[in-house]
This record gives C-alpha cells, sequence and structure tokens, in this order.
C-alpha cells in the first residue's frame, strides 16, 4: 500500500511512518533517484522477500518523479513517501487524494512554537555561541526542531532585508542548507545537531 505523511510536523511523520513500516525498511532520497529507479521500488521484489518496506524522502522535489506516483497505487509493498511540503495545486496529487487505495495525511504543528525563546537563541548566538548552546539544549525538551529552524530562517530573511550584509546573505543561505539536509536519511534523526552545529558556526561568520 502506497502511504503519503507530509506536513511542517515531521516528527509525527516520521512516527507514523515507522509505525507502518515497523523496524526493519529500506530508507531512499529521492536526490539520486532516476525515472528507471520507480518500477524497481514500486513493483519488484527481493531475493528474500516478496514485499518490501520501504521509506522515501523528498520526492516532492524531484516534481517528474512525484507525477509517476499515480502509476504504483496497487503497489504489493509497504512504501512511504515522506515529506515536509507538497504543492497542493499538483494534478498528480490531487488525483492521490481521490484514490481509495492510497493513505495520505498531514501533519500540522499544532503546538506553537515560543518564538521569544527561539529568537533569544538565535541572537544570542551571534554574540556568544556557548551560551546560545546552553540555550537550545534546555529547549530540546519542549520545542520542536523544525519550529525553531523555521522561526531562525524567519528572523535571518527579516535581517537580510533590513540589512544586505555578506554575514547576513550567508546565514540565510546555511539556514536553506540545514532545511535541505534535515529532510535527508542521514540528518532527519537528530536534527538538534544540525542546530547546534550551526550556532557554532554562526559566531564566526
Amino acid at each position: 500500500m502506497l502511504h503519503i505523511f507530509y506536513g511542517e510536523d515531521r516528527l509525527k511523520s516520521e512516527e507514523m511512518a515507522k509505525k507502518v513500516l515497523g523496524d526493519n525498511y529500506e530508507v531512499i532520497d529521492s536526490e539520486g533517484l532516476e525515472m528507471s529507479d520507480l518500477p524497481t521500488i514500486f513493483l519488484g521484489t527481493s531475493l528474500f522477500e516478496s514485499e518490501r518496506r520501504i521509506m522515501i524522502k523528498g520526492l516532492s522535489e524531484r516534481k517528474e518523479l512525484f507525477d509517476e506516483l499515480e502509476k504504483y497505487i496497487d503497489t504489493p509493498h509497504e512504501i512511504v513517501v515522506l515529506e515536509t511540503k507538497i504543492n497542493g495545486n499538483l494534478t498528480s496529487f490531487k488525483n492521490l487524494k481521490k484514490a481509495n487505495n492510497v493513505d495520505i495525511k498531514e501533519n500540522k504543528i499544532e503546538e506553537v512554537i515560543d518564538k521569544f525563546l527561539s529568537f533569544n537563541i538565535y541572537n544570542t548566538a551571534v554574540r556568544n555561541s556557548k551560551q546560545a548552546i546552553k540555550m537550545l539544549k534546555k529547549a530540546e525538551d519542549t520545542e520542536d526542531p523544525y519550529a525553531m529552524l523555521g522561526a531562525w530562517a524567519s528572523q535571518a530573511v527579516k535581517n537580510l532585508k533590513q540589512n544586505p550584509t555578506k554575514k547576513n546573505k550567508q546565514i540565510v543561505k546555511e539556514l536553506a542548507t540545514i532545511d535541505h539536509l534535515l529532510k535527508s536519511t542521514k540528518f532527519s534523526e537528530n536534527p538538534w545537531n544540525l542546530l547546534e552545529a550551526f550556532i557554532l558556526r554562526l559566531e564566526i561568520l
């Protein structure tokens, strides 16, 4: 069965994916996929199992591949497509939502992030990275890392508009890179590590 879990609450989407797929599953990042790989993923079998369990991340970033999903809604495997954002105007996505045998769920962030705390950590990091790291570690138990990143990006873009310096441009670029990395397999397991690494670089940018 094909499942599509998406939305701002990526942690919730990942939890749902793991509940569907169990402990043993394949993870595929869309970045390295080719059109010719899709039949093997959705219809192919392995030597040891007739039913595969697969998580695909970021497929909507490859529109030409995402549009092909309609052809594979009858996949015999358990496949979860994990996305942060999906363009709701895509014809292919509208058609998938109409299909009876496709499980689609959007996960929104219901809790409002403490924006004052997020901005305070961000502004502190510019002056004192060690203090900002301490503040971030305390926030890890109560805040969402993806929402935290969004708040930082919002502040960075605002700063860039008000003061278009080379440093502010670099900060926006770094945050965009982190956002991309958080959608990949390697880094999504420990998103706080990426935010900490950004803080350490921020002071010397």
